[in-house]
């Protein structure tokens, strides 16, 4: 039952509310929560992870709903759940996490608590009513990275769990994630098996 009342909730609730969610946030306001019964209940493992992932990722809408799609086409391509492509068995937390004093990188971060919104907009990537634009979809990437600082938090290792992510590193990625195809912003997109090319003539999918 409480995988059907989100199910149902999302359809209700469809592409409109997340278009009034995306407008409260691009006028600098937050969504207030709801008080109801229904909100109470923990959503499904497949919606809690893609909410946590995105919450975890970045704050950008128009990022969110890029990295959820990648997200959503790898488990289709892989033939497994979003819950198992995003926390390999392993639970919710940082991208890198050690097992038996051994490093190992799962596919995104759900290390953030999911939001009212990353949980509508969840909901509406999963039902398909929220899709990045024409042009992203037709670049077809498969992974994705953040040009950053390396971050201050530190893993068994004594090492920051993401290290510096400068643009010399975003291209030597290329060896493991396949071409770059294109950016929004800061984050930059690899697609497996197309052509190698530089971060800064990359295309915006914006």
């Amino acid at each position: 039952m409480k995988s059907e009342r989100w199910k149902i909730a999302a359809s209700v609730l469809g592409s409109a509310a997340v278009l009034t969610v995306f407008g409260l946030l691009m006028a600098g306001e937050t969504p207030q929560p709801k008080t109801s019964a229904a909100a109470t209940d923990e959503p499904p493992d497949e919606l809690l992870a893609l909410a946590r992932c995105l919450a975890s990722e970045s704050s950008d809408p128009t990022v969110q709903i890029a990295i959820g799609w990648i997200v959503l086409m790898t488990a289709r391509r892989r033939k497994v759940s979003i819950h198992e492509l995003l926390t390999a068995g392993l639970g919710y937390g940082p991208q890198k996490v050690f097992v038996g004093g051994s490093s190992r990188i799962r596919f995104a971060s759900t290390d953030q608590a999911p939001t009212q919104t990353t949980l509508l907009l969840a909901a509406a990537l999963m039902a398909g009513t929220v899709e990045p634009p024409t042009r992203f979809q037709q670049a077809a990437p498969t992974s994705f990275v953040h040009k950053s600082k390396a971050s201050k938090r530190l893993g068994a290792d004594g090492k920051p769990l993401q290290p510096e992510t400068n643009l010399d590193r975003i291209e030597a990625l290329q060896g493991d994630f396949g071409g770059l195809v294109g950016r929004i912003g800061r984050w930059y997109f690899y697609r497996n098996h197309a052509p190698l090319a530089t971060a800064e003539a990359v295309p915006s999918l914006g």
